[in-house]
């Protein structure tokens, strides 16, 4: 029989499985003024055990995006079950230094069904990012990371120095401090 007051100590073992994906777009020139929620999407690639693409609108997904560009991340894998995964998005510095932070946003933690997308609709400002070191050369590169959790327990983030591109500031709660939206789903998350 346990004495009052001891506790109990319990183990729960998970593992974060982290892969990365680069879409690179040249011509970025011949993209703008293709129309605002016209994307242009990545080959699908295998990350967390399903596949992925990544959708890039340069007017902006939606009228409250227009001048921006937008970012997303795309389910395109028949699942049976919805799919939890940690993701992030960023531009890649072609020197290989860290993107700052106006490329780079914070990771989130969501669910996804087959064709749905979660991402950013205000990304960047297209005048900024026309600017940018990113876009050289009229080519720039996204960087989208996924991380699933494999095992037991719950969805745990792996150390910040197997996480690139602001990985590390993902709140366990799956909160973020940038302003992330849905589409293609019937759930949304309002974005700025």
């Amino acid at each position: 029989m346990a004495s009052a007051g001891a506790a109990a100590v319990t183990t729960s073992a998970s593992e974060v499985s982290v892969s990365s994906h680069l879409f690179t777009v040249r011509g970025y020139g011949n993209t703008k003024g293709i129309g605002v929620g016209v994307a242009i999407e990545s080959p699908a690639f295998d990350a967390a055990g399903h596949r992925w693409s990544v959708v890039f609108y340069p007017d902006g997904e939606s009228q409250d995006a227009s001048g921006q560009i937008s970012v997303f991340v795309r389910l395109v894998s028949e699942a049976s079950d919805d799919v939890t995964v940690l993701y992030g998005l960023s531009l890649v510095d072609p020197t290989g230094a860290a993107p700052a932070a106006e490329a780079s946003k914070a990771p989130k933690i969501s669910t996804f069904s087959c064709g749905e997308s979660r991402g950013l609709g205000c990304f960047m400002e297209q005048e900024t990012f026309e600017a940018s070191p990113y876009l050289q050369d009229n080519c720039f590169t996204i960087k989208c990371v996924i991380g699933a959790v494999n095992g037991p327990g719950a969805a745990l983030a792996p150390p910040a120095t197997e996480l690139r591109h602001g990985f590390d500031r993902l709140r366990l709660d799956g909160a973020a401090d940038d302003a992330w939206s849905d589409i293609g789903g019937s759930s949304g998350e309002a974005s700025d």
